[in-house]
């Protein structure tokens, strides 16, 4: 074969060689930088889903406030050890999802991209959710997040994160004086506080339909980040909170529901609380009137109303009686 030729795909091989070499690299250091980013983003999100609607299922399905009521029967400032744990884990995941977005991977990812835009808009809303426990806007889920999710130092991948401790966290809501006395003292944060104290106190948990929702979209979230990372950080199966249909928190509801009961306690749902809050004294007046009450409680917030009665009467006689004299007071043509 001619020299020249021979020089020439030589030339060209070596070529071929030194651009399939660069290409490799940089796949290879395309994959190091986004380990990378992985460790020092995704993962943080992870544990803080994971951590969240693991509380928020403890609470909503397995009494987790039950504990707490045998020693908090009477107001804690700032808050009972229950609530502010969950304020804190809330923050967290709100701090870590924001540096996800910003820095991470999934910058592009559209199924993260609508399981997020959907919590957004369930923790925003007004109209699908009674009252204004755990509902935080966005520059809320910002200043939260912010406060326990700080900036400590920059690295080649990106900036470099830490969580504060939680006992960093109530020393600081604690602080009147701090920085953040402001943030922690809002309406938004004092609400969402003073609904798990108040159920800490047997109240019904105001809030709770917001958080059976939220839990359900941080479950998709943790499972869909976990299938994209190749790893999971629970074993077995995670439960879901139960979520109420549409007409359980609609503002217009007119049906009574049971949503929970037990011998010589029921607890109902009355949706006229949320278009009227004026209903609560008359709702009240009627529940003390028939016979084997011994109180009623009614939470206009959480649009609902608890009835300790005798432990005498039948449960189901008593039920059906109290769901018919309600619905009968609401529906009822004398009523104004």
């Amino acid at each position: 074969m001619n020299p020249s030729v021979i020089s020439v795909l030589s030339a060209m091989a070596a070529a071929v060689w030194s651009v399939w070499t660069w290409q490799s690299e940089r796949e290879k250091a395309r994959e190091v930088h986004r380990d990378a980013m992985s460790a020092q983003y995704v993962n943080n999100l992870i544990l803080a889903t994971q951590e969240l609607q693991r509380k928020i299922f403890k609470i909503l399905e397995e009494d987790e406030l039950a504990h707490y009521r045998l020693k908090y029967a009477q107001p804690v400032e700032p808050a009972t050890p229950i609530a502010i744990d969950l304020l804190f884990h809330l923050s967290t995941f709100f701090g870590w999802e924001i540096i996800t977005f910003r820095y991470g991977p999934y910058t592009r990812d559209s199924k993260m991209i609508a399981i997020m835009a959907q919590i957004g808009e369930m923790l925003e809303s007004r109209s699908r959710f009674p009252g204004d426990a755990f509902r935080f806007t966005s520059s809320d889920r910002h200043a939260l997040g912010q406060a326990v999710v700080r900036r400590v130092a920059e690295t080649v991948s990106g900036p470099a994160f830490l969580t504060i401790t939680r006992f960093k966290f109530e020393e600081e809501m604690k602080d009147k004086k701090g920085e953040l006395a402001g943030l922690f003292r809002s309406d938004e944060v004092r609400c969402t506080l003073e609904s798990i104290d108040r159920a800490v106190r047997g109240e019904p948990l105001e809030g709770s339909e917001r958080l059976a929702v939220l839990q359900n979209l941080l479950l998709d979230l943790v499972s869909h980040l976990e299938r994209e990372e190749g790893f999971r950080v629970a074993f077995g199966e995670r439960g879901r909170a139960t979520v109420a249909n549409a007409e359980d928190v609609s503002p217009n509801g007119t049906d009574v529901k049971i949503l929970h009961q037990m011998q010589g306690r029921i607890r109902l749902k009355v949706p006229r609380l949320h278009a009227d809050r004026d209903y609560a004294p008359r709702l009240q007046s009627l529940l003390q009137r028939i016979n084997d009450i011994k109180s009623v409680r009614v939470n206009v917030g959480a649009a609902c109303v608890v009835v300790e009665y005798s432990a005498d009467v039948s449960p189901a006689e008593f039920s059906q009686a109290v769901v018919a004299k309600v619905e009968e007071d609401i529906n009822g043509p004398s009523h104004n």
